[in-house]
């Protein structure tokens, strides 16, 4: 483990084949695990929680799958294991893939910019590279996604290597996907998902604000817009890009905008599978409902 690299916890969450020959090690298979580092990206100590299914091997010659999921507002590195975590990790544990679940902003740190909201600040980072005081210090979570854990699952875990690495997300988590994934392509990330994401930030009250504070104007925020994204395509990224939306979130209409994504797609001739599922709203019951088709759909591109 790289000196930086500190277990906070480790809960079993796989039943062991034969627990009589298993060995306790630092990182052990079939648990979960919260660790920290002094993150390069944010200059605060981070943490971030993994997943380890019982066929994980640390050596360099066996490279595991990993899914990142990027949890959404409010949310910090364990609301998605707690809430959906179980079927998630069973899911993941029959294919064996390992699944990383980053915190949604940097914290831990005094010096972290905060505001009393729940949609900006701690919990709401966006994952963009702020650039405007007084975030653009520590406000750095799309360097932190998808250059800073990457490297670290490569070099200390041998997990994600060769770019077997794909991406999920909820709701500001589920932007921070599609967004990554249009932007970084199938040779960064093998395929991509998202529950309930804001599609087209830069047309609603939760980007607007986001990109205004952080990156100083909504139109700078166009290059981090799934939509815009989506229509500046000159052709197909992904075989197919899958998204399960409730049609009684109460933000699904002024926030999120599915159609304008499905739209955007439609032109260009990528496939969006897109599941309006009947009752169902923007919590982590819904998540928990449908991570496992996620994680099936995931396992068809990683393993």
């Amino acid at each position: 483990m790289a000196s930086s690299l500190e277990i906070v916890s480790k809960t079993r969450v796989i039943e062991e084949a034969n627990p009589l020959l298993s060995q306790s090690t630092e990182y052990e298979k079939g648990c979960y695990h919260r660790i920290s580092h002094e993150s390069k990206s944010t200059k605060t100590k981070m943490i971030f929680g993994l997943f380890l299914p019982s066929s994980y091997q640390n050596v360099d010659s066996y490279n595991t799958p990993v899914i990142f999921f990027l949890s959404g507002l409010t949310c910090d590195d364990t609301n998605f294991a707690m809430k959906a975590g179980s079927r998630a990790f069973d899911a993941a544990e029959k294919h064996g893939i390992a699944i990383i679940m980053p915190d949604t902003s940097p914290r831990h740190d005094d010096t972290v910019p905060d505001i009393n909201s729940y949609d900006l600040g701690v919990g709401a980072g966006f994952y963009v590279n702020a650039s405007q005081s007084p975030y653009a210090k520590h406000y750095k979570m799309y360097d932190y996604i998808t250059q800073e854990l990457p490297s670290i699952l490569q070099n200390d875990f041998n997990i994600g290597k060769d770019g077997r690495k794909s991406v999920c997300g909820h709701s500001m988590g589920g932007h921070g996907a599609l967004t990554i994934a249009l932007r970084e392509g199938k040779s960064s990330w093998k395929s991509v998902s998202a529950f309930s994401p804001i599609c087209n930030p830069v047309d609603c009250p939760w980007g607007k604000k986001a990109f205004e504070t952080y990156l100083g104007a909504v139109d700078k925020g166009k290059v981090h817009d799934a939509t815009c994204l989506m229509e500046a395509l000159d052709s197909p990224i992904y075989d197919d890009i899958l998204i399960d939306q409730g049609t009684s979130d109460n933000f699904l209409e002024e926030q999120l905008k599915p159609q304008a994504l499905e739209t955007a797609a439609e032109k260009v001739g990528q496939k969006v599978t897109l599941h309006m599922r009947k009752g169902f709203d923007h919590s982590y019951y819904f998540i928990a409902k449908f991570i496992e088709d996620h994680v099936n759909f995931h396992a068809k591109y990683l393993v």
